[in-house]
C-alpha cells in the first residue's frame, strides 16, 4: 500500500512530547491547515529532524496521512527569524498563535492566515528594535480574528508600522472590548 507524501510550508505552533522519544507537533500549514503530525524518535540525539523542531520555526514539512494521525517524514528550515530576541515580541506572537490554534477547527486550509503570519515574521526581522509589544499583540489578535471570520470591527492594514502599533496601544481599552466581543461570538473560548 502506498501513501501520498504531502510537502507544504508551515509554522510550528506547538510541540508535545509523546513517550520517551516521540513528539507530536502541531503545524499551521499553508496547504493543509492546522495538522498534528507525529515525529518518530525526534527526541533522540541522532535524529536529523530534532534541530528543526523548535516552536514557531518557519519550515517546509513532508507528511504522510496514516490511519489515525499524520506522520512527519521530513522537515527543512526555510529561514530563521529574530522572534526570540525580544520577550515582548515573543509574548505577542505566542498569544496570537495560541489563539489561532484554539480557533482553527479541523484541517481546513487558511492560506491567508498563514501568509499573514509569514509576513509578520519578515516584518519583525526587519524592524524588531522599534516594535511596540502591546500594540503588536493587539494587531496580531485582531488579524487572527479577522482572517478566521470572527472580527466585526474596523479593518486595519496587513503590515503594521510604528505609528499604527502606538495608536492601537493607545486605544487598548476599546480594542480589548471589541476583541472580547468577537471572542464571545465564537462560542469557543
Amino acid at each position: 500500500m502506498s501513501y501520498s507524501v504531502y510537502k507544504t510550508e508551515s509554522i510550528i505552533m506547538r510541540i508535545i512530547p509523546n513517550g520517551e522519544a516521540n513528539r507530536d507537533v502541531v503545524f499551521l500549514t499553508r496547504d493543509l491547515g492546522k495538522i498534528t503530525a507525529r515525529s518518530q524518535s525526534a527526541r533522540k540525539i541522532e535524529s536529523k529532524m530534532r534541530m528543526h523542531l523548535t516552536r514557531y520555526n518557519h519550515v517546509v514539512i513532508d507528511v504522510v496521512h496514516g490511519k489515525i494521525i499524520w506522520r512527519l517524514t521530513g522537515i527543512h528550515a526555510i529561514e530563521s527569524h529574530n522572534l526570540f530576541q525580544d520577550n515582548k515580541i515573543l509574548h505577542a506572537w505566542h498569544r496570537a498563535m495560541t489563539l489561532a490554534e484554539h480557533l482553527i477547527r479541523g484541517e481546513e486550509a487558511h492560506p491567508e492566515l498563514f501568509d499573514f503570519f509569514v509576513g509578520i515574521l519578515n516584518y519583525i526581522d526587519a524592524t524588531s528594535a522599534s516594535i511596540n509589544g502591546g500594540g503588536l499583540e493587539l494587531f496580531l489578535v485582531v488579524h487572527v480574528l479577522e482572517k478566521l471570520g470572527y472580527w466585526n470591527g474596523e479593518l486595519i492594514p496587513e503590515i503594521p508600522n510604528v505609528q499604527l502599533l502606538e495608536e492601537m496601544n493607545g486605544n487598548k481599552k476599546e480594542l480589548v472590548a471589541k476583541i472580547n466581543e468577537s471572542l464571545e461570538a465564537t462560542q469557543i473560548v
